[in-house]
């Protein structure tokens, strides 16, 4: 069975950003808003590209790809439905910083620059409402800045799989979707290699506190993963060699 038009912005309506502004501000922004579906891996836009309007995520799942002079480009955080993105380019009129990638299939709402215009024409109080999602994405980037600083690899990690999928997490609740990531991307990410992420989160597995998928990893225990960044150790009767190797920072 195929949803509606008005049962998918209904989930903006309900999580994220727009579910905590004013009914009518929020009603008018998603009549104003068009549909667009992105296949897995597609870019919806790349930093760099010319100024663009808001994305909301109905369905899916995003990545927000950041960029460096000396890295190939990484995702440096990942979104559930409810999480909206590209303020920065409507507030100054300049080009993309960041870029965004469907980590799967995906539905997103676009609010077009040029329907944002007439949104603040007659109501110039959305520039407030505006400045509400300007306010949670620099929460989440302080949070993910956060948690890459933890030391050891291992707290890092779980630092890490909190942020992705704890309340304060991009979008909805953590139930709505697990962490659409590779363990690639993730790795990048914490800045360890492939195998020391990867022995890490299979004995995060072991230990009941994720379960990991096919590009996706799903939290089972918070606590436990809380306890791991607090830097408490494995469960009795792990040997060293079950242990992540030292090495990493």
């Amino acid at each position: 069975m195929t949803s509606s038009r008005s049962d998918d912005l209904g989930i903006l309506a309900r999580f994220g950003w727009l579910s905590g502004m004013p009914a009518a501000f929020r009603e008018t922004v998603l009549d104003r808003c068009l549909l667009r579906r992105y296949r897995r891996d597609e870019v919806v836009y790349r930093a760099g590209d010319p100024p663009g309007g808001l994305y909301g995520l109905i369905r899916g799942g995003v990545g927000v790809e950041l960029y460096s002079d000396d890295r190939e480009p990484y995702i440096g955080t990942f979104a559930r439905p409810g999480f909206w993105i590209g303020e920065g380019s409507v507030l100054t009129r300049g080009p993309r910083f960041i870029g965004i990638r469907a980590t799967r299939d995906s539905l997103l709402a676009y609010l077009p620059l040029a329907r944002w215009d007439q949104i603040v024409r007659s109501d110039p109080e959305a520039w407030r409402w505006l400045a509400h999602l300007s306010l949670r994405n620099s929460l989440l980037a302080v949070a993910v800045a956060d948690a890459l600083m933890v030391p050891g690899a291992v707290p890092r990690m779980a630092a890490i799989l909190l942020v992705l999928s704890g309340p304060g997490a991009p979008g909805g609740p953590a139930a709505e979707a697990p962490i659409e990531m590779s363990q690639d991307d993730l790795a990048r990410m914490a800045n360890l290699s492939r195998s020391s992420a990867g022995r890490i989160l299979q004995m995060f597995e072991s230990d009941g506190l994720i379960a990991i998928g096919y590009r996706r990893i799903r939290v089972l225990a918070p606590e436990g993963l809380r306890r791991r960044r607090a830097g408490a150790s494995a469960p009795a009767g792990r040997t060293q060699r079950d242990a992540p190797r030292t090495g990493e920072p």
